[in-house]
């Protein structure tokens, strides 16, 4: 009986050996669709994602967009300032970056002021050199050294090209065009702007000539000396407009701040002694000759400005002195030099005694 009983199906084992191949093959069936499902949802996610993405991309495509922008670059402004000023305006990625690029270029002092039009698509290099060179500025600049004549002055503007130097000399000549600047405080009338044009640095509009150059300088020149002491002019004698003609001759006669004091205190003390000036610069002037030698026939040439031969001031001065020459002339040297005569080098050698200057004469030049 038990070798019967043992031979009889237990409940579920029969049915359980019959399903276990499809119970595999459903198995396998769920995990395929659910793969095939959740790859689908991906999919699915991904596409209406970029949808979504395209949907609301208003403000990036804004970004991206290129576009040219005004930038106003001042005066005295840093490589940090204006590295800043184009990040904010969109035209560099980084303000530490184009500070970066301008030091290893050694830019920092190159850097042009002016209002520009720069395109936001361009490379940090190419911003750079724009600033560099002044390209894309509505604004130019002019920059006119110490002690130049307004002949010099032309001569400089020519080679710039933005004004002619013919129209500037023209209207040096025609104060009455002018707003003319006080001197020491005092209106002054004369027939040329010699001396009055104002040695710096100037930024003008595209455009703009000799008339705006001229009107600048003139402004700038009652600005930048109102802080002198021209009430010593008193005490030495002369007038505001004379303490100009005395530093144009000491900044043509000089280079250093010292020098220049004593050859205003030269000049001083020969006026004081009825001497005449003798001053070769005088000459040079008035034969607009500044380089080469002096020849005898120049040193007697009829001209007011020759101090060789007429005594006392020139009618007006012979350069546009800055402002150390100014204080020269209004603070010279305390001496009693009355001669003085410069080496090969240019360096210069002050006496008081005649025997002794021509020592030196002879010493530096053989005569």
């Amino acid at each position: 009986m038990s070798d019967w009983y043992s031979q009889i199906p237990r409940v579920g084992e029969a049915n359980t050996r019959k399903r276990t191949p499809f119970r595999r093959w459903l198995l396998r069936f769920v995990v395929v669709v659910g793969f095939f499902a959740f790859v689908a949802g991906v999919v699915t996610f991904v596409l209406r994602g970029a949808e979504w993405l395209q949907a609301h991309s208003t403000t990036t495509t804004v970004t991206q967009t290129v576009a040219t922008v005004q930038v106003q670059i001042t005066p005295g402004m840093s490589a940090t300032q204006i590295g800043r000023l184009l990040e904010e305006k969109g035209v560099v990625d980084s303000a530490s970056e184009f500070v970066e690029l301008v030091k290893s270029r050694q830019s920092e002092n190159k850097l042009q002021p002016g209002t520009y039009r720069l395109r936001t698509d361009l490379s940090l290099v190419t911003v750079v050199q724009k600033l560099e060179t002044g390209e894309g500025s509505s604004t130019f600049r002019v920059t006119i050294p110490e002690g130049l004549t307004v002949s010099q002055i032309g001569a400089l503007l020519d080679k710039g090209g933005k004004i002619k130097g013919e129209d500037y000399v023209g209207l040096s000549k025609e104060p009455s065009k002018f707003v003319m600047p006080k001197v020491g405080g005092s209106a002054v009338e004369v027939d040329t702007l010699e001396g009055l044009l104002f040695p710096d640095t100037y930024y003008l509009l595209q455009g703009d000539g000799a008339t705006q150059l001229i009107g600048a300088q003139l402004a700038a020149f009652e600005k930048k000396t109102s802080s002198l002491s021209w009430s010593k002019a008193e005490a030495l004698g002369r007038t505001p407009y004379e303490i100009v003609i005395v530093a144009s001759l000491a900044e043509k006669e000089a280079v250093t701040r010292e020098d220049r004091a004593k050859v205003a205190a030269v000049i001083y003390n020969r006026l004081q002694q009825k001497m005449a000036l003798g001053l070769d610069v005088t000459v040079r002037y008035a034969l607009d000759k500044w380089t080469g030698d002096l020849t005898a026939e120049d040193l007697k040439v009829d001209s007011p400005y020759n101090t060789r031969v007429v005594k006392g001031l020139p009618p007006t001065p012979i350069a546009n002195p800055g402002l150390d020459a100014l204080r020269a002339a209004l603070e010279p040297a305390e001496v009693d030099y009355l001669y003085f005569i410069a080496d090969k080098d240019g360096k210069l050698f002050f006496t008081a005694d005649y025997e002794e200057f021509l020592a030196l004469k002879k010493k530096f030049w053989g005569e």
